[in-house]
């Protein structure tokens, strides 16, 4: 029977040796993972929302260049309407050739921006440490972009005044995308809004209340003030 209690007494230090490397494995994880939580990622999606903004605006910017190349011109978009007076009755767009040109730009626009995604952005290491010293430092790593959802894009209209009975009228062409970051530690999905003036004309003549007061190209389609 001492014999056995003596085996017991042996065994009990390698017990509570191994309890306590366990203890320190999990608080080693649990550190860890608050730390890549609250420190690192923030940092992460900083730089890459910063770069994925910047790469995105560029991709719509090229897709617009892309589509209006052709040489969209003001008059294939608006049509100004006077009396026999040549006075100005009413402004109608025309919204076949604005359908077409929207379908095509969000064509474009994707695939530039598919091909941003097969790109994806380069994360210097140092980034992934969550120290503001090491922050684009070291080798890069390659994070990959995954566009998603729907393309959008709105037209919009500005009159401002430019002399005498004269209005200079700008189109413009606002693109919103979606695009998801795919991070090691998380994922994060970017909005991009950009505005690009697409079209513009010196109006001679008064220009009804209507439209000065509309920002909409869809408000001013045929109407009549």
């Amino acid at each position: 029977m001492a014999h056995i209690n003596n085996r017991i007494k042996r065994k009990m230090p390698i017990k509570f040796k191994i309890g306590i490397i366990v203890c320190i494995l999990l608080i080693i994880v649990l550190f860890i993972f608050v730390y890549l939580n609250y420190v690192v990622n923030p940092v992460i999606i900083e730089f890459s929302t910063a770069q994925t903004r910047s790469l995105s605006q560029k991709a719509v910017e090229e897709a617009v260049y892309r589509t209006i190349n052709s040489g969209i011109v003001y008059n294939e978009l608006i049509t100004i309407n006077r009396d026999e007076n040549g006075d100005i009755m009413y402004i109608s767009t025309n919204s076949l050739q604005i359908n077409l040109l929207a379908r095509e730009l969000v064509k474009n626009a994707q695939v530039q921006l598919e091909n941003m995604g097969e790109k994806g952005i380069d994360v210097p290491i140092g980034t992934f440490t969550g120290m503001p010293i090491l922050v684009g430092r070291g080798p890069e790593i390659n994070i990959k972009l995954l566009p998603i959802g729907s393309i959008s894009c709105r037209f919009s209209s500005e009159f401002i005044e430019a002399g005498i009975n004269q209005t200079n009228h700008k189109i413009y062409l606002t693109v919103t995308t979606n695009v998801s970051i795919i991070l090691p530690t998380a994922n994060q999905t970017i909005q991009t809004t950009t505005q690009l003036m697409i079209a513009e004309s010196i109006i001679v003549g008064k220009i009804p209340d209507t439209y000065l007061n509309s920002s909409s190209i869809d408000d001013m389609l045929n109407l009549v003030p």
